[in-house]
């Protein structure tokens, strides 16, 4: 119990430390402005956004609350995390619980870094990508692991599902099928209809209907990417399939891993024929190789892009093979064991992206409830056939502790590049300077944190009480191996 609490514990103030070093950024200086103007303008302002822009009501809201109040996001954020992590391990269950708590804490700590700057460090994008997941896992945890029913629980679980929808119009899609795949398979074991769940799948349709009808929605689609939207829905279909292969596969290298360490442990332990085993294990290899691909191209030490190029139809149907081969091996495991939440957690993680396919924009942050639910049920097979090892987990706390360390030491160089360059921002406006220069923050950490269009340097301006005439330019900076500050 008490090796838990420091685990947890350390993990909490890793990240309370990251988020007191990180500056705010990109959108965010605009809604640091719009949360100045007080909780009555918010209010005014979420319900205005609901009618001009997005359905996305309740992360709105947080957003503008949050971003002007940003130390109570940093404790906020930081518990939402390690609160994530522990979910994660009681979805699991494990027997392995070193492993599979270092395993947990690795789904964070080496998920893609324009991930982790788009969805744990920017605001925006973690109060609308990841302020949802803990809160989705909590419901899950609660509907597949537990029996409890009670009034108390029931009020509190549709008013989750009526809140869960207008974080993100994705999830919002994901909450409703998975309200209404759990809802079909009670009744198909039961012979009656779970008037809880049912109940659950009303709210949450109901809400989603809100989010996704929302006049502001209509009017954003309309403005945005215009030419996709004259597409067919099966033209939209194919239009997305490269993006498909790329955020679900090539750029989440850790659930990657995972995938292929569990589909190691299936192959090898369901399939009999000897040909078709080898035959498996090698397609098995082709993610690892795309993987060390991916790093190479990212770390500028190789150009070669053969195995992560998501618009080779080679690759395209690879991954789409792939993906069934593994639903095939999770399906034979699930019948084997009885046990449907493996199972469960693919089919969502999978489809959190497959929803996408409609939508004209993707990012490191849409794919974030895929990584996540397909890291789970990865875990959950990976528990189930491996052997705890003292050597491995000496070697998994080893790339925790270092993991750790390099984001300690990167965020401490954004804040120490943060402070000089508010060095420079004040001595220009004490001197009303025409010209600011600043020195431009790698493109890997908070996104957007470079003030380079036009609404942003706007925002920009306004933010550090800037006049509008100033020109900013950005300098280039000096950092070495990727995490060091060199003022």
């Amino acid at each position: 119990m008490m090796r838990k609490k420091i685990f947890y514990s350390v993990i909490f103030l890793l990240f309370l430390i990251i988020f007191f070093l990180s500056p705010i950024s990109g959108d965010d200086w605009g809604n640091y402005l719009e949360g100045s103007k007080g909780i009555r303008y918010i209010l005014g302002q979420t319900l205005g956004m609901y009618f001009s822009w997005e359905g996305r009501i309740i992360s709105r809201l947080l957003i503008n609350l949050l971003t002007y109040h940003k130390i109570i996001w940093n404790i906020v954020n930081a518990f939402l995390i390690t609160y994530m992590i522990y979910l994660i391990i009681k979805i699991v269950n494990p027997k392995h619980i070193k492993t599979i708590s270092l395993l947990s804490l690795l789904i964070v700590l080496l998920m893609n870094i324009f991930t982790f700057s788009q969805v744990v460090v920017w605001i925006a994008g973690n109060i609308t990508y990841l302020f949802v997941i803990p809160i989705i896992l909590s419901y899950f945890y609660y509907l597949l692991d537990c029996n409890k029913k009670n009034k108390l629980l029931t009020v509190l679980f549709s008013i989750l599902n009526f809140i869960i929808p207008m974080f993100i119009e994705h999830i919002a899609v994901i909450l409703v099928f998975s309200n209404l795949l759990i809802l079909i398979y009670r009744y198909l074991g039961t012979k009656k209809i779970d008037k809880e769940l049912l109940l659950y799948l009303i709210i949450s349709l109901i809400s989603t209907s809100i989010v996704l009808l929302s006049p502001g929605t209509k009017i954003r689609s309309n403005m945005e990417n215009v030419d996709f939207l004259k597409l067919s829905f099966v033209g939209k279909i194919i239009y997305n399939i490269p993006n498909f292969i790329n955020y679900t596969f090539i750029v989440n290298s850790f659930s990657v891993l995972l995938i292929v360490i569990a589909n190691y442990y299936l192959i090898t332990s369901h399939i009999k024929n000897k040909w078709c085993k080898y035959l498996l294990l090698i397609i098995n290899i082709i993610p690892i190789i795309s993987t060390i691909n991916y790093l190479f191209n990212s770390l500028h030490i190789s150009n070669f892009n053969l195995f992560i190029n998501c618009n080779n139809i080679v690759i395209i149907i690879y991954y789409l093979l792939y993906m069934l081969i593994t639903c095939y091996l999770i399906i034979v495991h699930t019948y084997k064991y009885k046990n449907l939440k493996v199972l469960f957690f693919f089919i969502i993680g999978i489809l959190s992206n497959v929803v996408m396919m409609i939508s004209p924009t993707w990012g490191y942050r849409t794919s974030f409830a895929t990584y996540i639910f397909l890291s789970v049920a990865m875990l959950m097979i990976i528990d189930k056939y491996i052997n705890e090892n003292k050597i491995y987990n000496y070697i998994l706390l080893s790339i925790c502790s270092f993991s750790s360390i390099c984001y300690l030491i990167l965020y401490i160089s954004v804040h120490n590049q943060y402070i000089y360059n508010l060095k420079l921002i004040n001595r220009c406006k004490s001197s009303h300077c025409k010209n600011l220069e600043i020195i431009r923050y790698p493109y890997y950490v908070n996104c957007n944190i470079n003030p380079e269009n036009s609404y942003h340097l706007s925002k920009f301006k306004k933010y550090y009480n800037l006049d509008d005439n100033v020109n900013i330019i950005l300098k280039e900076n000096n950092w070495r191996y990727f995490i060091f500050y060199n003022k």
